[in-house]
């Protein structure tokens, strides 16, 4: 009885907590301009964090599916949202670069830990559920007041900056605290342990089976290829946003109501992600991505011409809405096909592959984001990135034109069958 009490409540406040702690609120928008314009942070220099910031969340997993199976998932997510509140405040103090890796290192282990803590905790206290108490819908009314709260705050963050950079750092940080407080809310639930103990060596020889798997497999190897590149591009893009805004001189205040419109449009584009793919079946990931590059050559076009402020602004700001609109759809339709042909012993080695997989390329293309700042405005480097991306993008899905898409019986066996 104990036990049904601690899983409705965990129910209960779940929502609250992933509304509050998923991601940091009063942030994203203003970050960029934060470490930049008042603290003296070279852009270049961001991005190269950022990519060091991946490679940290790369090799921390294992060692944060380690600590959650030791402490279980209660203690680990205090502990992960913990360590993710203090990267927050320690931005506040950041005052060079070699401060900012610490902080993203914070980042990184709270991160790591809370992303799985947070899933583990909520499937023990649903297990027995269905309908309104599933894992999905209480899942999903946590997104969605997350997505509320992140337009909303954003929206108010642009605003603060402009009265005082610091206050929307500060309302962040005392929000995370106030997830730290809702974390330490949850209570405990048994679960049954199961004789397959997590070590570091059982880890790196399951993905070196899963490479294996991969490399034999032509179907996931190109799959793989494609996501590593646009997956990385994605991440990377999102600072190169900020920045061009910045290198265009829009009004610090707009920036918060900028972005907290992109994510609303993301967030509907997501609901049309299953008739994009029933509509284009094989051809889904070429309609999302040139779309994307394309709005990419067409923002470093405009802002490579010097043309009126209004317009130029309205141009970018329509490429960023073709961006958004697509990346959206791609996050949920990228699970979808990496999971096909799965089954639940392979399933979860897949899934971790493949975030694997996605970290190095993101910390590979967001070094080469970052190398491009350092001898090319925004505008100019987001112009090489549509060209050479569309290129390369171009080759990759000529590549995998034979590969995906195919029906069960056009697969041999190794592309689709996974063994010990």
């Amino acid at each position: 009885m104990k036990q049904e009490i601690a899983m409705k409540y965990n129910r209960r406040i779940f929502p609250l907590y992933k509304g509050f702690g998923w991601d940091p609120l009063f942030y994203s928008a203003i970050i960029f301009l934060f470490l930049t314009e008042v603290k003296g942070i070279a852009p270049a220099k961001v991005m190269y964090a950022e990519s060091i910031y991946s490679l940290f969340l790369l090799l921390l997993q294992i060692p944060a599916t380690i600590l959650i199976e030791k402490i279980g998932s209660r203690k680990s997510l205090i502990l992960g949202t913990t360590f993710a509140t203090i990267q927050i405040i320690m931005m506040i103090f950041i005052n060079n670069f070699t401060f900012l890796v610490i902080a993203y290192f914070m980042s990184a282990f709270g991160n790591a830990i809370k992303d799985i803590a947070r899933n583990t905790l909520l499937y023990d206290s649903t297990k027995i559920c269905n309908g309104k108490n599933s894992f999905a819908n209480i899942n999903a009314k946590g997104s969605s007041l997350s997505n509320a709260l992140s337009a909303v705050t954003s929206i108010c963050a642009g605003y603060l900056f402009v009265i005082n950079p610091y206050i929307p750092l500060i309302l962040s940080s005392l929000i995370s605290i106030l997830a730290v407080i809702l974390a330490y809310r949850f209570e405990d639930v048994k679960v049954e342990k199961t004789e397959k103990q997590i070590t570091i060596s059982k880890s790196i020889k399951e993905i070196k089976q899963c490479f294996k798997f991969i490399i034999k497999s032509k179907r996931l190897k190109s799959l793989f290829l494609f996501i590593s590149i646009f997956s990385g591009v994605l991440m990377m893009i999102s600072t190169y946003e900020k920045s061009l805004l910045t290198e265009l001189q829009m009004p610090k205040q707009y920036f918060g109501i900028i972005f907290a419109i992109l994510t609303l449009v993301q967030s509907f584009s997501i609901l049309y992600q299953d008739k994009i793919h029933n509509t284009f079946k094989n051809k889904t990931l070429g309609f999302i991505s040139v779309p994307i590059f394309l709005s990419f050559i067409i923002v470093g076009i405009v802002a490579n011409l010097n043309l009126n402020f209004s317009f130029t602004i309205i141009i970018v700001i329509f490429a960023f809405f073709i961006h958004h609109f697509f990346r959206g759809p791609y996050w949920v339709l990228e699970d979808k096909y990496v999971t096909n042909f799965t089954n639940e012993n392979i399933r979860t080695k897949i899934l971790s592959t493949s975030n694997l997989i996605k970290n190095i390329g993101e910390i590979v293309i967001s070094f080469l984001g970052g190398l491009l700042l350092e001898f090319y405005n925004t505008s100019t480097s987001y112009l090489i990135i549509g060209i050479v991306g569309l290129i390369v993008i171009l080759l990759v899905l000529k590549y995998m034109k034979k590969r995906i898409g195919l029906s069960p019986e056009e697969y041999n066996k190794e592309d689709i069958e996974y063994k010990e």
